[in-house]
């Protein structure tokens, strides 16, 4: 039985090109990522605290949005800081295991969630969102680690009421403000 690898290494490393060319793009260079994060020079610094999330008032015209970054509380010397934009601008920033929310009006919604760390070009993951008036969505950030090389590719996944809760109650509040 002979086996033809020569298609299977030019496949190979076109996705290794392919994958790498990708993730090297800034995000001036993606159209959907121009439409939903913020300016790429802008840097956040973080604090985190034991305070109660914001609460969607009754009467509000708004819909409440929480971003949880779903990182591993554990002790390390590296931090992982996510930058948050909203229709090309930038909302705030995640450290480590840690949430914030912010209220958008109805409609249409472009969100970004972008790496704040140096070497290899920081991953970012976008979503559509179409708030209505009233409700609370919950999106999770989430992390994968590519190897040596190949750097950490972010997720951004909305979770359900029960999870985001959870999650709210397993985190530490991200206050942000750019450097």
């Amino acid at each position: 039985m002979k086996t033809a690898y020569g298609p299977k290494i030019f496949f190979s490393v076109t996705l290794l090109f392919l994958g790498s060319f990708a993730r090297g793009q800034e995000i001036t260079s993606v159209p959907a990522a121009k439409a939903a994060c913020g300016p790429e020079n802008i840097k956040f610094d973080v604090s985190l605290d034991q305070s109660q999330p914001p609460v969607l008032d009754s009467t509000s015209s708004k819909a409440m949005v929480y971003i949880l970054q779903d990182f591993p509380a554990i002790k390390s010397m590296f931090h992982f800081t996510t930058r948050v934009g909203v229709d090309a601008a930038w909302a705030g920033a995640n450290k480590d295991r840690s949430y914030f929310g912010f209220l958008i009006d109805p409609g249409v919604h472009h969100l970004c969630v972008s790496g704040q760390w140096s070497g290899p070009s920081p991953s970012i993951a976008l979503h559509r969102i179409e708030a209505k008036v009233g409700l609370t969505y919950y999106f999770a950030v989430r992390f994968s680690y590519l190897g040596s090389g190949g750097g950490i590719l972010l997720n951004l996944e909305p979770v359900d009421e029960d999870q985001g809760q959870f999650m709210l109650q397993s985190s530490k509040h991200s206050t942000s403000h750019p450097k």
